[in-house]
């Protein structure tokens, strides 16, 4: 019976959120390839009200391949007003028949901690 009562508990504090709980953010890496070179942009969406948020951003590719390793970082900061979405950063990489990328692009507020995130694995090019 107590089990019960803990797991409804859960379901009422569950339905008690509220908007205020919802993501103020979305991260989203977009990628395009032509050939052995792949272009990665960091976009992220204000999903919260106004005020205009004013963030950082972090954009990291490691690359791995044959040829050895390479690390790319970008960071910056931004304002997007809300329903607003901001392109971040565009990198351009090679991407060969033998290497393979890791993406990682976080949005940060104004103390560090992370609202939002979004990463990718990039195969070897087929």
């Amino acid at each position: 019976m107590l089990h019960a009562s803990i797991l409804t508990a859960a379901a009422v504090v569950a339905c008690l959120t509220t908007a205020a709980d919802a993501p103020r953010c979305q991260a989203r890496l977009e990628v395009q390839r032509r050939g052995d070179n792949v272009t990665i942009t960091g976009h992220c969406l204000n999903t919260g009200v106004p005020p205009a948020a004013r963030w950082t951003y972090e954009l990291r590719a490691e690359k791995q391949g044959r040829s050895g390793s390479s690390r790319n970082a970008q960071a910056g900061n931004f304002v997007a007003a809300p329903g607003q979405e901001v392109t971040l950063s565009r990198t351009t990489l090679n991407l060969g028949a033998t290497d393979a990328c890791r993406l990682r692009l976080r949005v940060l507020d104004e103390q560090g901690a992370v609202l939002a995130a979004d990463s990718l694995l990039l195969p070897a090019a087929p």
